[in-house]
């Protein structure tokens, strides 16, 4: 794991790693509901590392701050923010993966049953091999 050298893509980055941390925990603890909702909010958070960590510093504030509101968790957007940065090309295999987890979206917090629980693996599982291959991208 590379830490990005920029303050404002660390925090994102730490956050990704932390938020994933918490949906292993979850998902072992039979919590698929909100394994599955930190597990997107981790690949949220390292898609915008991976912006930030694109973006020259003295706009990075700028950059930050846009990540409000509902654009902010669409990961199409964000991966449209990434690739204008000239961040290297998504490779299929990830692309596949990032189909999975576009599933994802905030409301998932406010659903009161549980996502069955191999539906929580397999989105899980896409969680993490999209934050490897993410990781190398800072």
């Amino acid at each position: 794991m590379a830490l990005p050298s920029s303050a404002e893509a660390r925090i994102f980055y730490q956050a990704a790693l932390r938020r994933f941390e918490d949906a292993e925990f979850l998902l072992d603890g039979e919590r698929t509901t909100g394994a599955v909702y930190l597990a997107g909010y981790a690949v949220e958070c390292m898609l915008k590392a991976m912006i930030l960590s694109r973006t020259r510093e003295k706009e990075q504030a700028d950059v930050a701050a846009s990540f409000r509101g509902v654009k902010a968790h669409d990961f199409g957007w964000l991966m449209k923010e990434y690739l204008a940065r000239k961040g290297p090309q998504i490779p299929k295999a990830i692309s596949r993966l990032f189909y999975l987890v576009n599933t994802w979206t905030t409301s998932i917090r406010y659903r009161p049953g549980a996502v069955r629980k191999r539906e929580a693996i397999a989105f899980v599982r896409a969680a993490k091999d999209i934050l490897s291959w993410s990781d190398g991208k800072l």
